[in-house]
């Protein structure tokens, strides 16, 4: 007999020697022993004793722990397993949800803006206070590229707004488009006629 298998018997003839209904469940010894330990462990202190010592007397009396388990009416109870069925997928959470899980953590003073969007299309977080959004600005690992401007529509309210990629890059475009061309090389215009020569 297994270490695992004689430890289930032990526990099972404990349990069943104070009446006690065994609930077992699972496809291995490690597994009943794991439900019946739990079982035995949920027993009263003085309870526990009186059932190591009544299964250990009829261990000495019949001579092993599977004649003094026969000797019992054992009432098993076997739980079901849970069968594993194939994985469910899982449905896709609409916008709507979505924004909710994001803005379930935003203070009731930092709603929502009803007319800013953010970039994925949900609504800008808005902030009483011009230095309450500075303190978040400044907690940002990317506020290299944030902003912090006040609400068009909403007055008394600020967001953080990212610089546009594309904004940055063609403005950067036409400073390097400017700055290349030297002074001398730029064709000459006469104002009267509107640019033409």
């Amino acid at each position: 007999m297994t270490p695992c298998k004689q430890k289930v018997s032990r526990l099972a003839l404990y349990l069943s020697s104070v009446g006690i209904t065994l609930i077992a469940s699972g496809s291995s010894y490690k597994q009943l022993l794991a439900g019946l330990q739990q079982q035995y462990n949920a027993l009263p202190i003085d309870r526990r004793k009186l059932a190591r010592l009544t299964g250990r007397h009829l261990i000495r009396t019949l001579g092993s722990i599977r004649a003094a388990l026969t000797s019992l009416p054992l009432t098993i109870v076997l739980q079901e397993q849970k069968v594993r069925s194939a994985p469910v997928a899982s449905r896709t959470k609409t916008r709507a949800e979505t924004f909710a899980i994001i803005s379930r953590r935003w203070s009731t003073l930092t709603p929502p803006c009803p007319s800013c969007r953010m970039g994925n299309g949900y609504p800008k977080r808005s902030w009483p206070t011009r230095e309450w959004a500075d303190e978040v600005w400044a907690r940002q690992h990317d506020r290299a590229t944030l902003n912090v401007y006040a609400c068009p529509v909403h007055p008394g309210y600020w967001h953080l707004g990212h610089v546009g990629r594309h904004t940055a890059e063609a403005s950067r475009a036409k400073e390097i488009c400017f700055h290349s061309i030297p002074p001398s090389q730029l064709p000459a215009t006469s104002m009267e006629t509107g640019g033409h020569v």
